[in-house]
């Protein structure tokens, strides 16, 4: 069953791939971003936590009592994946700035500055009514952080056209150095001479041929 699906789900970013939208450096940030999200609730789902995020961002505005209420949960979705879209948008930039090389490492980075801000700095601020305690938890929470920086990148990779980011600056292709010497072993030819030109009908006149 889960093969199935993910075989659909890669039918459906070749799919997605062939679009003009991923011209876009933007959109495929949202996109992946979007797909990230739901990676880590799937996740989550897997591991019996139900719609952990659902809860969690909705919190911030309801009562923790009501938050676990279906409408409230799927509100606290809403804000969770246009959380991780936002956070897609910002890896799409910082890819279009240095290259789409080692992108899963930047993916990883920028997920884990969106651990520190958003899970430690936001429970410290008392943003969400409901948090974790307990230190097993915080690093559960790091694992689905680093878990979606890595479907993030990974999908940005896989689904941008070549030119929605700038080349690679560590593995962009350079000429070898038989092409070049293919370029050095042509024979000369002269460039060819408009006939019309005025200097040409005086080197004729002064140099006539036969």
């Amino acid at each position: 069953m889960y093969a199935n699906r993910f075989i659909r789900t890669l039918q459906g970013l070749n799919q997605l791939k062939k679009s003009t939208l991923m011209n876009d450096s933007m959109v495929v940030g949202l996109i992946s971003g979007t797909l990230g999200a739901i990676t880590i609730e799937l996740f989550n789902l897997l591991l019996g936590k139900k719609l952990f995020f659902g809860k969690v961002a909705s919190s911030m505005v309801v009562n923790p009592l009501r938050s676990m209420r279906l409408k409230n949960i799927l509100f606290g979705e809403i804000m969770h994946l246009t959380v991780g879209a936002g956070i897609g948008s910002i890896m799409s930039v910082l890819l279009k700035k240095t290259g789409k090389d080692l992108v899963i490492l930047k993916g990883t980075f920028v997920s884990l500055l969106a651990w520190i801000g958003l899970h430690n700095l936001g429970n410290k601020m008392d943003l969400f009514s409901i948090k974790p305690h307990s230190t097993k938890n915080h690093y559960f929470a790091l694992i689905q952080h680093v878990l979606y920086g890595i479907t993030t990148s990974a999908v940005m990779k896989y689904i941008a056209n070549p030119d929605a980011f700038q080349q690679s600056s560590i593995t962009k292709s350079k000429r070898q150095p038989s092409e070049r010497n293919l370029l050095y072993d042509q024979p000369f030819s002269p460039p060819k001479i408009d006939p019309n030109l005025r200097d040409f009908q005086e080197l004729q006149f002064k140099y006539p041929t036969a």
